[in-house]
């Protein structure tokens, strides 16, 4: 270890490690501190090799400054590797995070400027004059965890700050927790007055959601007319480029009386059958020549991209508070419960399944939307006053439910008959 001394004070590093020479200036330039005593610069040389063996040194470069690294690494990976709803949401929490420490290098940044920045955003005010959500501020913060981790992957800084925030400051901004709200949830006429507010237009696409669970607005506001088949055979499907580049130019072949999802979450498709009700609203809007490819238009005759405002107007006029339209899916999946369809057949409807996975092996996603109602928990209990050979099972034959009847060989006899 070699310290040197130039004329006018600055001192100087040279040093071997690992049969590789390193040559430092303590100039106050590049990242390394004004150093004009040999003492200080020793201690300085000292802690510089350490990072040297643990791997954690890295040069200073324009890309330290958070700003920078957002916008050029953070946002490049956040296109490359994330769906356009969650690019969105980076790009959003993202202005909140360089306008707090854009300027500052990510070594500069401490976990007490982080517990700082998250009771100032707690006091911020939205441009509609209401407060962040403690959720929203914890969506920031995941962002800004997230930052650190690629910068140490990258290897342009080593340390993450938000694992010593202090956990007092985070409980008070909780995670998401999935919403448990479905139709009917508070009155069992809730869904009859919410389709008598609701339009022609509005009504199809609510019961659509009702009765096929896809993913409001994309799921349905995207689907063409060619990506459905409501005949009684297979329907071959080619992928153009408005189904995705990941797709296009492949084939699917669509199930007779069926819908094929083509923008699902992340860009997988999945298929799902149709019921009588859905066939049927699905034959008039597919008939409809005036809305082109697609199933719906707004009025300026483009395709629609949302129905939020008409479906909480609607609510609104119907007296139902606090229901959105991606509850309608979350109503779907808990009639299904009710109706004793398995969770794992649940999931492959839903999409919240992987096709190498089976139907929904692993899935812990789906619960977070099928609730069990209050009648559905009553008649479980219920059952428990009776001996298990006294239980009328229904199961699902050709697609029909059995009537219950008391007579177990007479439903089997008219089984076969069926």
């Amino acid at each position: 270890m070699t310290i040197k001394q130039g004329k006018n004070g600055v001192c100087y590093s040279e040093f071997y490690l690992e049969k590789q020479v390193y040559r430092f200036a303590f100039n106050g330039k590049k990242g390394m501190p004004l150093i004009t005593s040999k003492k200080e610069a020793r201690e300085h040389e000292s802690e510089l090799r350490r990072q040297l063996r643990a791997g954690s040194f890295v040069k200073d470069s324009p890309i330290q400054n958070f700003a920078k690294f957002y916008t050029d690494l953070f946002m490049k990976y956040s296109k490359e590797h994330k769906s356009e709803k969650a690019q969105m949401f980076d790009e959003y929490y993202g202005a909140h995070l360089i306008e707090e420490f854009g300027q500052k290098k990510l070594s500069q940044i401490t976990p007490s400027m982080i517990e700082y920045f998250l009771k100032k955003l707690s006091k911020k005010k939205t441009q509609y004059d209401r407060k962040l959500s403690p959720v929203t501020i914890r969506m920031i913060y995941g962002r800004l965890n997230q930052l650190f981790n690629l910068a140490a992957r990258e290897r342009i800084f080593f340390d993450n700050p938000c694992r010593l925030v202090n956990k007092a400051v985070l409980k008070g901004f909780p995670t998401w927790q999935p919403r448990k709200r479905y139709l009917n949830k508070y009155a069992a006429d809730e869904e009859e007055r919410l389709f008598k507010e609701l339009d022609g237009k509005l009504s199809a696409i609510c019961r659509l959601l009702l009765y096929t669970g896809l993913r409001p607005p994309k799921e349905i506001m995207k689907a063409e007319k060619a990506h459905i088949n409501l005949t009684d055979k297979p329907k071959h499907y080619r992928y153009t480029n408005r189904d995705g580049e990941h797709l296009e130019g492949r084939h699917v072949i669509i199930p007779p009386r069926a819908f094929h999802v083509v923008h699902g979450k992340g860009g997988v498709t999945r298929t799902i059958p149709l019921n009588n009700t859905a066939y049927n609203i699905l034959t008039v809007l597919c008939g409809d020549a005036t809305t082109g490819d697609y199933l719906f238009l707004n009025r300026d005759g483009k395709q629609q991209e949302s129905f939020k405002k008409g479906f909480a107007a609607a609510c609104e006029r119907a007296a139902i508070e606090n229901l959105r339209p991606y509850d309608l899916r979350g109503t779907f999946a808990t009639k299904l419960v009710e109706r004793g369809v398995h969770q794992y057949i649940i999931s492959a409807l839903m999409g919240h399944t992987m096709p190498e996975e089976g139907f929904g092996h692993e899935s812990r996603i789906t619960p977070g939307y099928a609730q069990a109602t209050w009648e559905s928990m009553i008649r479980a209990v219920e059952s428990l006053e009776y001996p298990a050979s006294e239980i009328t099972v229904f199961r699902m034959q050709s697609g029909k439910i059995q009537e219950k009847s008391g007579d177990n060989d007479a439903m089997q006899e008219k089984v076969k008959a069926s």
